[in-house]
């Protein structure tokens, strides 16, 4: 990662928003019209000209699809499961949302649903250098951002977030998106826990990631030599059950665990399912009220994210 530009990946996946965003129905489950201007040179151009020519989303949605064993696909849908999920949150009235790792991530610009809520990006300083330019002239739609550089292997996130105002006595929001699979197994473990410090009862945690046995062999060797190839090794790929006890030892429960073929079949026609490529997945996890009198006796709130 060099100095004051995003990742490679946060591009990739923020130029997939911005196609899907121009896309036909009923492709287009994410509406995102800064993701084409938060990439850097020469993507940008590249995107904008794609999304331009006449059925290019469509055909970059076939071809994309086909040539990345459907990865490709399950960044729109990943990106509407965690939006739905944020909408049902900010109704029921939590205002803090943390985003853990948020790359170019534009939700606090473009879900009109957050305006009651104070957003934290949390990232790497050079990805989030890049990004405050970026957005610098456009109006937010939630009440505050603020920025929070944090390196996950070296900062302490809970000393950085509680420096930047996060009230932890309030239910909050945390969305970590495609950022595990890129942290060993002990910088997880520690943020969950950073999380854990932080979120009082009744918070959310929506974390992405790739569990042990994603794909075929030979897709999982690929995936793992091009994420080498761009200097953003995989590292992370963890079971659903190791994650689920994970989340349990630091006060979380697991509501549900999903991956694509949930969110096609939530979002997508039949005939649109095939191109969905099994990946990532995605743990929802509640923190539940610490034990003894007044905690577990009192039981957990109804979920507001349970789907209808």
């Amino acid at each position: 990662m060099r100095p004051g530009r995003p990742s490679f990946t946060a591009q990739i996946v923020a130029a997939a928003r911005a196609v899907y965003t121009e896309a036909p129905a009923p492709l287009a489950v994410v509406h995102d019209p800064l993701a084409a201007g938060l990439l850097a040179e020469p993507l940008r151009t590249v995107a904008r000209a794609l999304v331009a020519l006449p059925g290019g989303p469509s055909v970059v949605h076939r071809i994309g699809s086909r040539v990345s064993w459907g990865l490709a696909a399950t960044v729109p849908l990943r990106t509407a499961a965690i939006d739905e999920a944020l909408r049902r949150e900010a109704a029921a009235g939590v205002a803090q949302l943390v985003l853990l790792g948020a790359g170019l991530d534009a939700r606090a610009w473009r879900l009109p649903e957050l305006r009651d809520t104070v957003v934290f990006e949390v990232d790497h300083p050079s990805t989030q250098a890049h990004k405050r330019a970026s957005v610098a002239r456009e109006a937010t739609l939630a009440r505050h951002v603020r920025y929070v550089p944090v390196d996950f292997e070296r900062d302490s996130l809970a000393r950085a977030l509680r420096d930047a105002g996060l009230d932890t006595t309030a239910p909050s929001v945390w969305v970590w998106e495609g950022v595990t699979m890129y942290l060993p197994h002990e910088a997880i473990a520690h943020t969950i826990g950073a999380v854990a410090e932080l979120a009082a009862p009744g918070s959310l945690l929506l974390t992405t990631y790739l569990p042990l046995a994603h794909g075929t062999p030979f897709s999982r060797r690929l995936g793992a030599g091009l994420a080498l190839a761009i200097g953003e090794r995989l590292r992370g790929a963890i079971a659903p059950a190791t994650l689920a006890t994970l989340l349990a030892e630091r006060g979380f429960v697991v509501e549900r665990d999903e991956d694509a073929r949930d969110w096609s079949a939530r979002y997508w026609p039949e005939s649109e399912r095939a191109r969905v490529g099994v990946w990532e997945r995605l743990a929802v996890a509640r923190r539940a009220p610490p034990p003894g009198p007044g905690g577990a006796g009192a039981g957990p709130r109804e979920p507001a994210s349970r789907p209808a």
